[in-house]
């Protein structure tokens, strides 16, 4: 299950949750840009125990715009995501709920594509366990304090064959979690 954040102790929580995550990992921290929709990732006991952010493209940094304005096309709609952070202790049950999160609220708003800079383990986790479409677009740059590969999901591929058998982990997800609405 997922929230988005809607008071200021919410957002308090979502940059405590990503500043544990991030300073761990080496990561400089950034806080939530304006404009963007940042939600929390709910554990199975009810406790937030990860963060994600969904910014539209036009609100995008003029880094991101940069990094990526010879591969976004007119055809595309396209958000940008950032702060996907776990802690240690929720790793392994908030990941595909994220991605869920990630695909909901891109067919809500009619996102077809997503960009990012991901860290190489998630850019081989998400194309190979979840099917997800995730093609490294530039070479890898160094970002917040890790090598991380500018990436293009393909975000409509996944919503429009949501019952093809390679995304059951979507369906049984789906089905079996109740979501707080995604709202904006």
């Amino acid at each position: 299950m997922y929230k988005q954040v809607e008071t200021v102790q919410e957002l308090a929580t979502f940059h405590e949750i990503k500043e544990t995550v991030w300073t761990s990992m080496g990561f400089e921290m950034e806080y939530a840009k304006e404009g963007s929709a940042q939600f929390l990732l709910l554990a199975d006991d009810g406790e937030a125990g990860g963060t994600f952010e969904m910014i539209p493209f036009s609100k995008s940094s003029a880094y991101m715009k940069s990094l990526f304005q010879d591969v976004v096309t007119e055809d595309m709609k396209v958000m940008e995501v950032d702060s996907l952070a776990v802690l240690p202790k929720y790793r392994g049950q908030l990941g595909q709920k994220g991605i869920c999160l990630m695909i909901d609220y891109a067919e809500k708003h009619g996102y077809t594509h997503a960009i990012g800079v991901s860290d190489p383990t998630f850019f081989t986790f998400i194309n190979k366990k979840y099917h997800v479409k995730a093609i490294q677009t530039k070479d890898i740059v160094f970002y917040k304090g890790a090598d991380a590969i500018p990436t293009l999901f393909h975000l409509k591929d996944v919503y429009d064959n949501k019952h093809d058998s390679k995304y059951s982990w979507y369906n049984s997800s789906s089905s079996n979690q109740v979501k707080v609405e995604v709202g904006g």
